[in-house]
């Protein structure tokens, strides 16, 4: 299927869209955090814990880049990291009560946002927004 739109323009509206809501949601957060490490801090959160090896291949970064990461986490008290009993080398990182409950901050601007954004629509034309962006992230996440 050939698709008929002008793909820098949607490039462009994705990428305004993505600073837009991380600017939005992190208004008045007293933490310096970058969108990289609030990704970080959504992807520990779904795992529970996870390796450092699990964070750098879920962004794509080397593992170097995830270590300089989580130590700034850790110095805004938000992980904890320890060792895998089992194997040393292993490094564990698991979202501790600040974490979570800066998360749970950033959940509500999200949802405040999201509010304001989808004001007028209608029931039906928010379903198909859902819609669509679920496919299409879908479709990212098993590319």
């Amino acid at each position: 299927m050939e698709i008929d739109c002008d793909l820098r323009e949607l490039d462009k509206i994705t990428y305004e869209l993505s600073k837009k809501l991380f600017t939005e949601i992190t208004k008045d957060v007293e933490i310096p955090i970058t969108s990289t490490q609030l990704y970080m801090l959504f992807y520990i959160r779904t795992k529970d814990e996870c390796k450092v090896t699990d964070i750098a291949n879920y962004l794509g970064v080397t593992l170097g880049a995830v270590t300089s990461l989580v130590d700034r986490l850790c110095e805004f008290g938000f992980v904890g990291r320890r060792r895998n009993k089992q194997d040393r080398r292993q490094v564990i990182i698991k979202l501790n009560n600040n974490g979570e409950n800066f998360l749970k901050q950033i959940d509500e601007k999200r949802k405040e946002a999201f509010t304001r954004y989808l004001e007028g629509m209608n029931q039906e034309e928010v379903k198909y927004f859902s819609s669509v962006v679920r496919g299409v992230i879908i479709k990212i996440l098993n590319s």
